[in-house]
């Protein structure tokens, strides 16, 4: 996959990287991404937009490092800013799937549910380079890591959170219905 741009598939690809995400703090996280790219390749003023809306957990690996994170959101925003003449099933849709809340390219949508379902039951089916935790999440939702409640998935380009004010945030971010 080519981190520095991702292009809509017939189909998704596989899930291997998902980016977590926190409440916001108000201001980004000097340590999100390691040593790294500054912001994890984002721009300061794109980090000024998403800094009230959430903040980005510490992954731990490389590449969550390097341009994958502002490939994923640059993806979002250029399929949510598709014209009139673009057929629907391009654009980008919203959604609540099992308790989670989603948003992503409505081809992507039956992959999306899939991608979570499998989430809840067992995140090891996927084979994921960091923990992802959505499941922790949902059954106890003080535990452990309380402050993730949104992901970010990164091979594809989509977004799924568990805080509902989040999940609206991001959607007037990018203009999603």
């Amino acid at each position: 996959m080519n981190r520095d741009k991702l292009y809509l598939q017939k189909e998704m690809e596989r899930t291997y990287l998902i980016q977590r995400l926190c409440k916001p703090i108000g201001r980004p996280s000097p340590f999100a991404f390691g040593v790294g790219l500054r912001n994890g390749g984002l721009s300061d003023q794109a980090m000024a937009q998403l800094k009230g809306i959430f903040s980005f957990d510490y992954m731990g690996s490389a590449e969550f490092e390097w341009g994958a994170v502002p490939a994923a959101l640059k993806f979002i925003a250029e399929q949510a800013k598709r014209l009139f003449w673009i057929p629907l099933k391009y654009c980008v849709t919203s959604g609540v799937h099992s308790g989670v809340y989603y948003i992503c390219p409505k081809s992507y949508e039956a992959g999306v549910k899939t991608v979570i379902t499998r989430l809840l039951k067992d995140e090891r089916s996927l084979d994921l380079k960091e923990r992802c935790g959505l499941a922790e999440r949902v059954k106890d939702p003080q535990g452990y890591k309380k402050e993730n409640v949104g992901w970010l998935e990164l091979d594809n380009g989509f977004f799924f959170f568990t805080d509902v004010e989040m999940f609206e945030n991001t959607k007037r971010l990018f203009g999603v219905k």
